[in-house]
């Protein structure tokens, strides 16, 4: 009974601290936001209802022109890619009031024109799209497992397609996606399970459908799907991955409708609905809502197929638990907020329906509540570390007495 509660209680974040001082501190659900403008990041707690309320102070600074962010699987880091000056800012997540501080060094360099940012699934790479000045590369990093700092893997970029963007890694940790805004495709690569680094497969790209302007790119929990934002196709491709080689190829039918402008892509944790962003600025501002099919993995749209939005909504993000969606309005410097419907997976907003965010805020990300260990096994070879944990002692002592 006391480890069903206590799972309970981490797994809606919201107790503070419920190991005392001989355990880690978990805090509340958190969610940040850059800046593209105002060259800042938007800090927010995620209440009991889902609803976003803004840290005290709202904003760290950023560097120049922020855009892609990301958080470790641990939500003990924040990056943030900053496209004027070709860095990636660094930040240490207070795991107590969820407030960001720069990391030593505060930031790293990245290649021309950085856009997009993922984090490996174990945790322990970073990747970067350098998408601007023909740079055309992914920028590839180590991350350090106590510091969280970044450090450039060896070689340092990968060749990728023309107008790298999105960017993201299955869930097993095997393969990764770019999306080449201004190439029509999609470049994959094999993750080398031992350093992370990135190798091209083959083929090396596969064709965006329907063509025009990908953006985003995300794969299903399980692995089996992937969907690709559109922008001037107008709609979202979709595609199966081969179980073996990671290899994408187009479902029947190759893509879906959306609305205006697709920007952004993303999968809610249980695999039954996704969302994607319309932000055909001043025309577009919905959400298309889709139902995932169980056995295909083809997407349908959901009744209502859209649901508004502030003007300009460029990215989405939903929480861990699958009850919360949040999306980033470009031109009007906020952030609506839903619910989503546990049985259909529709969205309705919340009340209030937006929250104030800094200046052309983009790219959103939110932290996963930590899990805890429930056998010794788990405490082993490192394992102590993803459960927030000072040493593997203390790890399996925590077993002991739950």
């Amino acid at each position: 009974m006391k480890l069903k509660l206590l799972l309970s209680t981490v797994i809606l974040g919201w107790a503070a601290s419920f190991l005392g001082a001989a355990g880690p501190a978990f805090g509340a659900p958190f969610a940040y936001v850059a800046n593209e403008h105002s060259a800042s990041v938007s800090q927010y707690a995620i209440g009991g209802a889902g609803e976003l309320s803004l840290l005290a102070p709202p904003t760290v600074p950023a560097g120049a022109v922020p855009f892609g962010l990301a958080i470790t699987p641990d939500s003990k880091s924040v990056y943030v890619v900053n496209i004027a000056d070709n860095s990636v800012s660094e930040y240490t997540v207070n795991p107590a009031t969820g407030e960001l501080s720069a990391k030593t060094p505060a930031s790293i360099a990245a290649g021309g024109g950085p856009r997009g940012i993922t984090v490996a699934p174990d945790g322990k790479s970073a990747y970067v799209t350098n998408g601007y000045a023909n740079a055309n590369t992914v920028s590839q990093y180590d991350i350090d497992p106590v510091t969280g700092a970044m450090a450039p893997k060896s070689p340092a970029t990968v060749p990728t397609g023309r107008g790298p963007l999105g960017v993201t890694v299955t869930p097993d940790g095997k393969t990764a996606y770019v999306t080449n805004f201004n190439g029509d495709a999609i470049s994959q690569y094999d993750v080398d399970p031992t350093s992370g680094a990135l190798s091209p497969k083959s083929p090396a790209t596969v064709a965006t459908y329907p063509s025009g302007a990908p953006e985003a790119v995300a794969v299903t929990p399980d692995g089996r799907s992937a969907y690709v934002a559109n922008a001037v196709g107008v709609g979202v491709g979709q595609y199966d991955i081969d179980p073996v080689t990671g290899v994408l190829s187009p479902k029947s039918p190759a893509s879906v409708s959306a609305g205006e402008g697709p920007s952004d892509v993303a999968v809610t944790p249980d695999g039954k609905s996704a969302y994607v962003t319309n932000a055909n600025f001043g025309h577009g501002n919905t959400i298309s809502q889709y139902d995932i099919n169980p056995a295909s993995g083809a997407l349908t749209p959901k009744s209502p197929a859209t649901v508004n939005t502030g003007t300009g909504p460029v990215f989405i993000a939903v929480t861990p638990d699958g009850e919360s969606a949040y999306v980033t309005n470009f031109q009007v410097n906020s952030v609506s907020q839903y619910d989503v419907d546990p049985a259909s997976g529709a969205l309705t907003p919340k009340s209030p329906a937006t929250i104030a965010s800094g200046t052309q805020p983009v790219q959103i990300a939110v932290t996963t509540p930590p899990r805890v260990p429930t056998s010794k096994a788990q405490c082993k070879h490192g394992g102590w570390r993803r459960f927030g944990f000072k040493n593997q002692g203390q790890c399996i002592a925590f077993v002991n007495r739950h």
